[in-house]
């Protein structure tokens, strides 16, 4: 089956699906029975969560290298033009269809899936009374779970197409080193806590850096996440920021399974994942390193890893201390 069919059948399947779903709210709109009312919202929960799971796993599939034989379509208006069409014309208008493509499905998926996380966190607290089966609560928790890890899958292959397709601007400005360091450690302590890793944020002087302070956050967050993830319980893992010359570097550390050189260059690519009995337990796409490489990258810096099977892993994102040279690329 050719890719242009599988993408054709994938949009499909979201379509009738985002149709089922319309008219299962609009049904349970008019429900005036609390416990029809209930099942009904987890199965509109459930619902959006399989479209969404669709959606990421048809970009995925679409993420993969073409078949050599499969010729890339030409518009129409490509057709009709008097101008050759060029390879590289092609690739682009392409690469920029694809952007568009899914920038309108993740903003349409951003409002069912918000909606979702929402109102499964008011059922959540019992605002307007307890649930009747205490097992809806748990129902309820799974569906609010999955909705906020896909969302992050969405959000994440929706910045990682930017990425690729040049489309992503730094709102660059002077912060803290230690300030984003501190501010990452809080976001990953419950999942560390969760794995039972211990996590240390090391002492800090490092002066301030240019950079733009959500998508530095995002690309460490990334790096903590991926240590806590591949660290065995007991384990540890560090953060900490030190002066390198003229730049800064952040670097994360882990005393987890380790990757040797092959590995690694594996674990750079988008949507590829190193297959052990570790990481087949473990959730995500295969995005989490190959985005903060680009964010890091895009900040006129470098990522540099140092890794062996059992001995853990550091990942150190150097960025330089001013943003000069960051001048004609934004």
């Amino acid at each position: 089956m050719s890719k242009s069919t599988h993408s054709t059948i994938t949009r499909l399947a979201i379509i009738l699906a985002l149709a089922m779903l319309a008219v299962v709210l609009v049904d349970a709109a008019c429900a005036s029975l609390q416990a029809l009312a209930q099942h009904r919202l987890i199965a509109e929960g459930t619902l959006v969560l399989a479209v969404a799971s669709a959606f990421t796993l048809g970009i995925a599939i679409g993420r993969r290298k073409p078949d050599a034989a499969v010729v890339p379509l030409v518009s129409a208006s490509a057709l009709a033009s008097d101008e050759p069409v060029t390879a590289s014309g092609r690739v682009e208008t392409m690469t920029l269809a694809e952007t568009e493509f899914l920038a309108n499905m993740s903003h349409e998926l951003h409002t069912p899936l918000n909606a979702v996380i929402g109102f499964s966190e008011l059922i959540l607290s019992e605002i307007h009374g307890p649930l009747e089966n205490r097992r809806y609560s748990d129902y309820v928790g799974h569906i609010r779970n999955g909705g906020e890890q896909l969302l992050t899958i969405v959000n994440a292959i929706l910045d990682m197409s930017r990425l690729a397709a040049g489309q992503f601007d730094l709102q660059l400005r002077r912060v803290e080193p230690h300030a984003i360091v501190d501010e990452c450690a809080r976001s990953v302590a419950e999942q560390a806590a969760a794995a039972e890793v211990s996590l240390v944020v090391q002492p800090s002087n490092a002066p301030s850096v240019m950079a733009d302070p959500a998508r530095l956050a995002q690309a460490l967050i990334n790096l903590l996440s991926n240590a806590i993830k591949f660290t065995a319980p007991g384990g540890l893992v560090t953060i900490g920021v030190t002066c390198h010359g003229d730049a800064v570097a952040f670097e994360v550390a882990d005393t987890g399974i380790g990757m040797t050189r092959g590995q690694v260059d594996i674990a750079l690519q988008p949507f590829r994942m190193i297959e052990s009995c570790m990481t087949r337990r473990q959730s995500g796409i295969g995005l989490g390193l190959p985005l903060a490489e680009h964010l890091v990258r895009l900040h006129g810096g470098e990522l540099r890893i140092e890794s062996g099977p059992g001995y853990g892993t550091a990942v150190t994102a150097i960025l330089p201390a001013s943003a000069s040279h960051l001048a004609d690329e934004q």
